[in-house]
């Protein structure tokens, strides 16, 4: 059974140790059992190099967004669109559709899922006033772009927070499996 407590990536150092020290501690103790020490050093070898392969394979992780940096942005694309509807002569559209009744620097200081439910809101309705804001395709592409980093900056929060749960627990069992060795 594998030990869930071991990172598959520990496997390579593990394996490099078990090799060395089969070298070092068992070769030349039996000269006639050191074939089989070296079929065994083969074998780890083996595995070590089928561990690395299956590890090479394995989706890089997407690199970390900056949350503030993040929000901050978002916050700005919010309060620039807002001003930009303003600015519209004739006002083809009325704002609060977009920003669901509220002065976009509020609507802007929002904690992070509602901020992102904001932004994607705004991008649909944009989407359906299309026709009637000149440069609806800018904003749109922009609104796009915060929108997505904003989900993926939702994701990396809840995992962050997942792992921090998860980590409490392992070293929890690690602790009473000490303990009552």
């Amino acid at each position: 059974m594998a030990d869930p407590y071991i990172d598959p990536f520990e496997t390579k150092i593990y394996g490099k140790f078990a090799r060395e020290q089969m070298a070092a501690v068992l070769m030349g103790k039996l000269p006639a059992l050191d074939g089989m020490v070296e079929f065994a050093i083969g074998k780890q070898l083996a595995a070590d190099q089928a561990m690395s392969d299956i590890l090479d394979r394995q989706p890089k992780p997407a690199p970390e967004l900056d949350s503030a940096e993040v929000l901050d942005e978002a916050r700005d694309v919010i309060v620039r669109f807002g001003s930009y509807l303003d600015s519209l002569k004739g006002r083809p559209v009325d704002p609060k559709m977009f920003f669901r009744g509220e002065m976009p620097s509020v609507l802007a200081r929002r904690r992070l899922t509602k901020l992102t439910a904001a932004v994607g809101h705004i991008a649909d309705e944009l989407e359906r006033q299309r026709e009637k804001v000149r440069g609806a395709e800018a904003w749109l592409a922009e609104l796009g772009e915060v929108h997505e980093k904003l989900g993926i900056v939702e994701r990396q929060q809840r995992a962050s927070r997942v792992e921090r749960r998860r980590g409490g627990s392992c070293s929890a069992k690690r602790s009473s499996r000490v303990a009552r060795s």
